[in-house]
């Protein structure tokens, strides 16, 4: 299997390796949804795209975007946490390399989102 397509994964193993980030989060870093019972700041990750080009020769390229999101309920660490999730995945891991494409911010159900749309080739 790919290791795009387990992006998400990858993406979470980094996250948690990451001393200061775990110091702020622990082990509140999921897959698309937070249990209802969670408590204190969360990352959330999602990959969006998953696809493969191709030429006669077989597969030319592979492409894979992953959503995470910094949810916090103080406006200010969302954006803190937000800026070390960019630090710690900008870059090459494990073959591949990760770019920041686009970032957004929401607010919901009483926390602030800061919304980061990573590209993984």
């Amino acid at each position: 299997m790919s290791a795009k397509f387990k992006a998400g994964t990858l993406i979470r193993n980094i996250l948690k390796a990451d001393t200061e980030i775990f110091s702020i989060v622990g082990e509140n870093i999921f897959p698309l949804v937070a249990p209802k019972e969670t408590v204190g700041d969360i990352i959330l990750y999602q990959r969006d795209e998953y696809s493969k080009e191709y030429t006669n020769m077989g597969v030319a390229n592979e492409k894979c975007k992953v959503y995470v999101e910094a949810i916090s309920d103080d406006y200010d660490k969302s954006q803190s946490l937000a800026e070390l999730i960019n630090a710690t995945l900008e870059g090459k891991h494990e073959g591949i390399v990760i770019r920041l494409e686009d970032s957004t911010e929401d607010y919901a159900d009483g926390k602030y989102l800061q919304v980061l749309l990573f590209s993984v080739n």
